[in-house]
C-alpha cells in the first residue's frame, strides 16, 4: 500500500513523501515481535487493533524503518497511517 504523505518526513537525510507499506508482507511472527517489544517498553496495549503505538509500530517493521521516524509524521499523516494499519489487519 502506498500512501501519499501531506508533509515529508526525514529518514537517513532523505525527506519521503510517500510511503510504500507492504503490510501482506509481514507474517504473524512480525507481529508478535512488536507486540514484545511494545511489552518490553512498558507499555502494553489491551486491545492492539486500536492502539496508536502499536499499529504505527507495525508501519515501521513493514518499512523497515525505526518507529520514531513514523512517529515524527503530521497528525494528519500519522492518523492515515494508522487508520491504514487498522483496516488492514482488521478487514482483511
Amino acid at each position: 500500500m502506498k500512501i501519499k504523505l501531506k508533509k515529508a518526513i526525514k529518514h537517513k537525510g532523505q525527506e519521503i513523501f510517500t510511503l510504500d507499506i507492504p503490510l501482506e508482507d509481514l507474517t504473524g511472527n512480525d507481529l508478535i515481535d512488536v507486540e514484545k517489544q511494545l511489552m518490553q517498553s512498558g507499555e502494553v496495549p489491551v486491545v492492539t487493533d486500536f492502539n496508536k503505538t502499536y499499529l504505527i509500530s507495525v508501519a515501521a517493521k513493514a518499512v523497515h524503518m525505526p518507529v520514531e521516524i513514523l512517529k515524527s509524521a503530521s497528525a494528519k499523516d500519522f492518523t492515515r497511517i494508522t487508520n491504514e494499519v487498522r483496516n488492514f489487519l482488521t478487514l482483511s
